[in-house]
């Protein structure tokens, strides 16, 4: 989806403190799509058995092609970030209380049909769920916010992570080629300003080097005292005294 755009880094702080105090169940769904970066459709398809063994979260999530949007591929492999593992370990202990947890029992569940079944959430109601969470982060929807959103911040921060290595990110989404993972990325333009503002090379200066620390003056040392010189009269009778007695 050309349309939609990634999450600013403001946004997605915003959204990670509202994200945090959802149910178990909503917390884990956009987490589960924030920090895999699955399209939507794959997140709920899913499976318990997909994300959990023994009662724990695998380190990995794979997905078969014929579950990936073209149905052609590889098998595609995402590492369990630790944030999601803590979501998805929430999320699994509350499904415990209310399911008899099978691993072929929808990860993400929508309702209970009347004889007893589970249906997965559909496509519509994650929208609608993440459209609530933005507003409740107080993220301004411009008519480009969506699930897809979450995929495209996924792939914009494993690209930054690369090093802007293009053949990395096409990895980690899975596209057939790099041509396709060009449009998840958009130019930032705070890089732009900071690219342009580097052009003028003539008025760089140096950087001052810091200023040394201050030296401690010493207190001045006290002036001796000269000798008092005796008054004029004082030597004038030492002198005729001294007349006299020759």
């Amino acid at each position: 989806m050309a349309g939609r755009r990634p999450l600013t880094n403001d946004e997605e702080r915003a959204l990670l403190r509202v994200v945090r105090k959802l149910t178990p169940r909503d917390r884990a769904l956009v987490t589960a799509q924030w920090f895999t970066g699955f399209r939507i459709s794959e997140i709920l398809s899913l499976k318990v058995g997909d994300v959990f063994r023994g009662g724990a979260v695998r380190p990995k999530i794979g997905l078969a092609p014929r579950r990936l949007k073209g149905g052609y591929g590889n098998t595609r492999w995402v590492p369990v970030l630790p944030e999601l593992e803590r979501a998805l370990s929430s999320h699994l202990y509350r499904m415990r209380l209310t399911f008899e947890v099978t691993a072929d029992l929808p990860l993400f569940v929508s309702v209970r049909t009347k004889e007893g079944g589970v249906l997965p959430m559909t496509r519509s109601g994650a929208q609608r769920l993440l459209e609530r969470v933005l507003r409740m982060a107080g993220i301004e929807d411009d008519g480009r916010l969506g699930t897809h959103s979450l995929r495209k911040t996924f792939a914009r921060s494993v690209y930054r992570s690369a090093g802007n290595d293009l053949m990395v990110l096409r990895a980690a989404l899975g596209h057939s080629s790099v041509s396709v993972s060009e449009h998840y990325l958009e130019v930032d333009a705070d890089d732009v300003d900071r690219a342009m503002r580097s052009v003028d090379f003539t008025r760089r200066s140096k950087p001052r080097p810091p200023a040394p620390p201050p030296v401690p003056v010493p207190p001045p040392a006290p002036r001796a005292r000269a000798p008092r010189r005796p008054a004029p009269a004082a030597v004038a009778s030492t002198q005729l005294e001294l007349t006299l007695a020759a």
